[in-house]
């Protein structure tokens, strides 16, 4: 094979590698990241009820929090950070220990799914995604979850996967460029058969990037 073949072939493997791959379920994706079961909630149980019963509280809770204290920012997409700790806040005052999640090497990162690990009233663990939508994105096909492989993937037990999700409203603060944000509603959900997509990309740093064989021009401004 010479090289030009080789090329060819490469092309070839490359172009049906990075097809999207669409409609894995999510339990599926986690067991091959890290070898732990996703198990799905099971309204047949008293222990599923009382943790279904608690995050609701939990959520209406915050709400309330939300109106005495709202989120100051100029951009919704930083709020999302922010209902974190409202949530992690909450949590207690409904019965459910929450911490957040490490490795199964015991490492933390700040960034990355999941947001929060639960200790329900059995003390079953559970791990708790937080989001915020707007009723204009409630229905929207936009991408706004992500799940990334990480040597530090913080799901480290078989447990249940759950989002807590709140419709925000903003309002503009007088004489200020930022907004206030409240909640209006909540929507929890199970994570278990979640249809997730992959989608690959191409990636470099900035020391390939600006290396000197490259490199046209470089000057002080």
């Amino acid at each position: 094979m010479n090289e030009k073949e080789r090329l060819e072939q490469l092309e070839e493997v490359l172009a049906q590698f990075l097809k999207p791959v669409k409609g894995i379920p999510f339990n599926v994706v986690v067991r091959a990241l890290c070898e732990r079961k996703v198990i799905p909630v099971d309204t047949s149980l008293e222990a599923d009820r009382q943790l279904i019963d608690a995050l609701t509280r939990c959520a209406v809770q915050v709400g309330k929090d939300l109106r005495v204290k709202p989120i100051r920012r100029p951009r919704p997409n930083e709020v999302g950070n922010d209902i974190e700790g409202y949530i992690m806040a909450a949590l207690p005052s409904v019965g459910v220990k929450c911490a957040r999640p490490l490795s199964a090497g015991g490492r933390g990162q700040g960034v990355g799914y999941p947001d929060i690990l639960l200790e329900d009233a059995t003390g079953r663990p559970a791990y708790l995604e937080a989001k915020i939508y707007s009723h204009d994105t409630a229905n929207s096909s936009m991408r706004s979850f992500y799940l990334s492989p990480s040597e530090n993937f913080k799901v480290s037990k078989d447990a249940r996967h759950l989002l807590l999700a709140f419709e925000m409203v903003r309002e503009l603060l007088p004489g200020s460029q930022l907004y206030s944000f409240k909640a209006v509603a909540f929507k929890l959900v199970d994570l278990f058969n979640l249809e997730i997509d992959v989608k690959y990309e191409f990636q470099s740093d900035n020391r390939r990037l600006y290396e000197k064989g490259a490199l046209l021009a470089a000057g002080k401004v």
